[in-house]
């Protein structure tokens, strides 16, 4: 009777060894997939009686929805939310993600144009956050240098409950007028995140207006992070440009647009693309293309 006891406890052991084994093996797949991170930026175009028909915001939310969803981004940036109402909108829309935004016309950020960083809000923890704006004031509502109109930087500091690291996510949009503000927000910006993140990981995404041929901007964004498009371990997809101006024509993509930007420290860069998602044969969810990096934190 001992004897088959022993044999039974002895197979019940070995089973469960065979079982944790199992889990390991499993969670250790799970992690060597999930540990991966989509990030992007994506300017949404305002909400504005200018556009009409299929351009109207009315027939693009949902298509604006749908890309992220479709492409499945875990944080990314968005510029140009025009008011709170458009800002509902996508809380309505994409109700799997958490959204910070801060608006340029007030020291509290409470009115204005918007920035937003959204995040998955089961997969992030947010731990700091704050804003800025790029003038030479910029604690207090400001226009910088020779910018046409107030600017800012939002920024997050998230801890990944995947893969148990933090970073740190910036998201600006620069004057579209302004060659000076858009060097001197560069420069701002750089020294800011220098300050706030340390040598952690961090992302700096948006539309900075700018070509790589404004050095002024793109070698004060390069003297610290890297540019995700340069440093992709496989090709770029997509069209060199991410600004369409709604323009469906290929022709018109041989032309310098390329004015939004992904840039990162710390960051094994795995795929860029620029999302050209169409939701009718006529018409892009946005005059500005998503753009998207697959990554792992270092």
């Amino acid at each position: 009777m001992k004897y088959k006891l022993s044999i039974i406890i002895n197979v019940f052991l070995s089973g469960l060894f065979i079982l944790s084994t199992f889990n390991l093996e499993a969670s250790n797949k799970i992690v060597s997939i999930s540990d991966t991170l989509k990030v992007a930026t994506y300017n949404i175009r305002i909400k504005t009686t200018a556009d009409t028909g299929e351009r109207s915001w009315k027939k693009r939310k949902k298509q604006v929805a749908k890309l992220i969803t479709n492409h499945g981004f875990d944080v990314f940036g968005v510029q140009e939310i025009v008011d709170n109402s458009q800002e509902r909108d996508l809380k309505l829309l994409l109700p799997s993600y958490n959204i910070f935004s801060k608006g340029r016309d007030d020291s509290e950020g409470k009115t204005g144009e918007k920035l937003a960083i959204l995040y998955n809000k089961t997969r992030f923890t947010e731990q700091d956050k704050g804003f800025f704006f790029l003038s030479e004031t910029p604690d207090k509502a400001s226009k910088g240098w020779d910018a046409a109109l107030n600017r800012i930087c939002i920024w997050i500091k998230l801890y990944d409950n995947v893969t148990n690291k933090p970073f740190y996510f910036f998201n600006v949009h620069f004057d579209h007028v302004g060659t000076s503000a858009r060097a001197e927000s560069a420069k701002l910006v750089i020294s800011t995140i220098k300050e706030i993140a340390g040598n952690e990981t961090a992302f700096c995404v948006g539309d900075f207006n700018a070509s790589p041929y404004e050095t002024s901007v793109y070698n004060a964004m390069t003297s610290y992070m890297a540019d995700s498009r340069a440093t992709s371990e496989t090709a770029p997809k997509g069209y060199a440009g991410t600004f369409n101006g709604w323009d469906i024509s290929s022709s018109y993509f041989s032309k310098d647009v390329e004015i939004d930007y992904i840039f990162v420290t710390n960051i094994q860069t795995l795929t860029y693309s620029v999302l050209n998602d169409m939701f009718s044969d006529n018409i892009y969810p946005s005059d500005h293309f998503p753009v998207m990096i697959t990554c792992k934190i270092r």
